[in-house]
């Protein structure tokens, strides 16, 4: 039974150990609902091979990763989900990456989208960073809901275009990103 959310029910909880799949599974779903793109030359298959490879190789090392994800979660990063009942449905992953502060992964499956997890996870990642710092994010470059999504939270472009590295690593096709950057606030 899926609930209706608000800004006052949306529970934002530590990720487990168990949740690595349905993570695995917000990603996938989510990812195959928004890069697709043709200006990009991005087709879903292109995105089913990145994801889970040819017959499906790769979903038990995805799930796995987010696993390790989880589990490793502490002073370098975090893992944060919100659930309809028990269904993971959204997540959040800040991190600390090569000392820069940012959001990480955060995707909400598309049927729960627009019902304010998307904003209770970003505040949660940005809490888990503070404000002392300038907190940076990627989006794909094409993804105008995601970037106005950003924006409305204080994002801004730095204008610096992203390599996507994981794809250049895998043989993927790269997915077009851009940086946006939170700026800290002064004490």
């Amino acid at each position: 039974m899926t609930q209706e959310f608000d800004s006052q029910t949306i529970l934002v909880e530590p990720a487990r150990p168990d949740d690595a799949e349905a993570v695995f599974n917000v990603q996938r779903l989510t990812w195959f609902d928004t890069y697709p793109n043709e200006e990009a030359g991005i087709t879903k298959e292109d995105i089913r091979m990145r994801l889970e490879g040819e017959h499906g190789e790769l979903i038990p090392k995805k799930i796995e990763q987010w696993r390790k994800i989880i589990e490793t979660a502490g002073n370098e990063g975090a893992a944060f989900v919100v659930r309809d009942s028990s269904k993971v449905v959204g997540f959040v992953t800040p991190a600390i990456t090569n000392g820069r502060r940012r959001i990480g992964a955060l995707y909400v499956l598309p049927e729960f989208q627009g019902k304010g997890i998307g904003s209770k996870l970003l505040e949660k990642a940005i809490e888990w960073h503070g404000r002392s710092e300038d907190i940076f994010l990627q989006v794909a470059s094409y993804n105008q809901n995601a970037i106005d999504f950003y924006k409305s939270h204080g994002f801004e472009g730095t204008g610096r275009v992203v390599t996507d590295e994981l794809a250049h690593r895998a043989g993927s096709k790269a997915i077009p990103e851009i940086e946006m950057v939170l700026k800290a606030k002064p004490n």
